[in-house]
């Protein structure tokens, strides 16, 4: 699974990142912060090719939205994919990819 969402780089050049993939998550139970690491590719296909991240972006989950999606009990289920979660908060909490669309390999 990928996201697909237009962001352009911060240097104003016109340049932008379009196919984004998770590449970390990582975890504190104790204090319920969930961090999210994406990497933005040019296309999906530079992606493949094996070409470098043009774009990082970081989200952060905590509180009752982390629980709600990562807690113990909402990872219990059978088929209940990490990663899968992690993109739905990413496009239900994170302002800049709210419109993203999910592209799946």
């Amino acid at each position: 699974m990928a996201l697909q969402k237009k962001i352009y780089t911060s240097d104003n050049t016109g340049v932008f990142a379009e196919y984004w993939k998770i590449s970390e998550i990582n975890s504190n139970w104790i204090t319920n912060l969930i961090e999210i690491k994406l990497i933005g590719f040019i296309s999906e296909e530079a992606r493949r090719e094996g070409r470098n991240p043009l774009m990082h972006h970081t989200t952060i989950a905590s509180g009752d939205s982390a629980l709600q999606y990562f807690s113990a009990i909402a990872m219990q289920p059978e088929g209940v994919n990490i990663i899968h979660e992690a993109y739905l908060y990413v496009k239900g909490h994170d302002q800049d990819f709210l419109d993203a669309v999910d592209i799946l390999e």
